[in-house]
């Protein structure tokens, strides 16, 4: 049950991808699609949105010498760049071919899927596959950021064909290596919605996860910069320890099957943020403070805080988190209420009126806790697959967690004559001088902002990168002991990390990353 629950949630977020991006054939008219090939978009990769990619592509293959190309780098072949790179599914992970394909100059990767889909108009149907594999990150794709796809074979194949052979069909035509004597040209695209002049965006983290908190302290200024033109939501992810048997009970005395990852009687949980639940931070710790910082952000940010400027800004909120990280770094600090209380009161908190939501709310006991449900309920209608995950106007933006990769992102959800002053920082030449831009270009606040020209459009390079952030990390005080361990289940398998994809590290997530 768990396995397939997890190959859901994978195929949910593909999909998801797979959704906000489109592929077509510019060149030849006749294998243009009205509306784009369907495809499966890869859950790792830097793509950035609102900006196409249009250029030749060419196919990958050596039959006489290398039966799986780009799983090395050994090949001598090289086209000009820029340029999308075709190759055959098979021999090692999706990542891995992503990875050299970007170090031989190329500006996407698409993928032709081998194996027809049982049921489609597809051959051979013999071995046939019932749904398309998960472009997933194998828990090493930090460093790939030129955006990869995978094509359904018959669609592939269609393509591949005029490559070799060109309008003359394919009757007697044989591959030559790496084909490219016939051109071919392909667009690639990622979208995000622009429905009005307010883009909504939200963050789901957790307390303890490092890649966002160097990330929200980063760009608290770009959000206060952009003020109500944007409405962003912080989302502490909470997972429903009911769905793993963690509130059952024999009779008069729990199970505890979690241990302590939960609180409210196995209602409500968190993954141990060390993996060792007899030292250092809790679960049902991390979920504590998760409910405080959901708490704080309903009366500084939220849709009814008394400020009507800072609802969907949140200041304050930005202050405590940034604070909490720098003064609240190790295991045993992370649980001090004196800790804490120097925190907040260090960021104007109301502490009172904090614990005064998160009694009412509920509290951490017994019982349900109804801020916690609702997070609990959005985790699961949104199919959260990766924390951090980061959603604007609806769409999963697959890409690094950096300030201005995420407010180009941003940017691109308002329409293009009225985007906001801030827009103008996407392309800042460097911490200092985005900054500098950011102070110079305030005014989002209260629906201001003028209309400005849209970022100047980057050429899509291969090779082109930034270097992640140096990550926030708790540290675990040896010998910092956990109240009340008895051991229990692991974090769920689904909350891997997507390598660099969105700035997160750890694992990959369940689902197939080989290609």
């Amino acid at each position: 049950m768990r396995a397939a629950y997890v190959v859901a949630v994978c195929l949910a977020a593909a999909a998801d991808a797979a959704a906000n991006s489109r592929f077509n054939i510019d060149i030849p008219s006749t294998l243009r699609r009205p509306d784009g090939y369907p495809h499966a978009a890869a859950l790792f990769g830097r793509p950035t949105y609102g900006e196409s990619i249009t250029q030749r592509i060419y196919y990958a293959r050596d039959a006489n010498n290398d039966p799986d190309p780009l799983c090395t780098l050994t090949t001598p072949h090289a086209f000009p760049s820029p340029y999308v790179l075709m190759v055959d599914r098979g021999g090692c992970s999706f990542v891995t071919k992503a990875r050299n394909a970007q170090a031989l100059g190329a500006s996407a990767l698409v993928a032709a899927d081998t194996r027809c889909v049982c049921g489609q108009p597809c051959e051979p149907q013999k071995s046939c596959q019932w749904t398309e594999p998960v472009l997933a990150d194998d828990g090493s794709g930090a460093d790939v950021t030129i955006p990869a796809i995978m094509l359904q074979k018959q669609d592939a194949d269609a393509i591949k064909d005029y490559i070799r052979c060109g309008k003359w069909g394919k009757n007697d035509c044989t591959y030559d290596d790496w084909s490219k004597d016939t051109v071919v040209q392909a667009s690639l695209e990622y979208t995000v919605p622009n429905p009005d002049d307010r883009v909504e965006w939200e963050l789901w983290t957790t307390a303890i996860d490092a890649s966002s908190l160097d990330f929200l302290s980063a760009f608290r200024d770009t959000v206060v910069a952009l003020g109500t033109r944007q409405q962003f939501t912080p989302m502490m992810y909470t997972y429903n320890g009911s769905e793993y048997g963690c509130d059952l009970d024999s009779g008069a005395e729990s199970l505890n099957l979690c241990g302590n990852l939960c609180t409210n009687d196995g209602k409500y949980c968190a993954p141990d943020p060390d993996g060792r639940q007899d030292e250092g931070i809790s679960g049902a710790q991390v979920v504590a403070e998760d409910l405080r910082r959901a708490c704080l952000w309903s009366l500084v940010g939220g849709d009814t805080a008394p400020d009507k400027t800072q609802r969907g800004v949140g200041e304050t909120w930005f202050h405590y988190v940034g604070n909490f990280s720098s003064m609240c770094a190790t295991a045993e600090d992370f649980v001090d209420d004196a800790c804490r209380a120097r925190v907040m009161k260090k960021a104007g908190v109301d502490a009172a009126a904090v614990d005064k939501c998160v009694t009412d709310s509920g509290g951490l006991e017994q019982g349900h806790n109804t801020v916690l449900d609702e997070t609990v309920k959005a985790l699961k209608a949104k199919n959260i697959v990766y924390v951090p995950e980061c959603i604007v106007n609806g769409v999963v933006h697959w890409g690094q967690l950096e300030p201005q990769t995420i407010l180009a992102t941003i940017c691109q959800g308002y329409p293009r004559a009225e985007r906001p002053a801030p827009c103008d920082c996407v392309d800042a030449a460097g911490a200092s001088a985005y900054a500098n831009c950011l102070a110079g270009n305030t005014g989002g606040g209260g629906g201001g902002g003028g209309k400005k020209k849209s970022p100047a459009k980057k050429q899509q390079q291969a090779g082109k990168r930034k270097s992640p952030g140096k990550p926030v990390t708790v540290v675990v005080a040896k010998g910092a002991k956990k109240p009340g361990a008895k051991g229990g289940m692991k974090k769920p398998s689904a909350k891997g990390g997507r390598g660099g994809g969105r700035g997160g590290g750890g694992r990959a997530p369940a689902g197939r990353a080989e290609a």
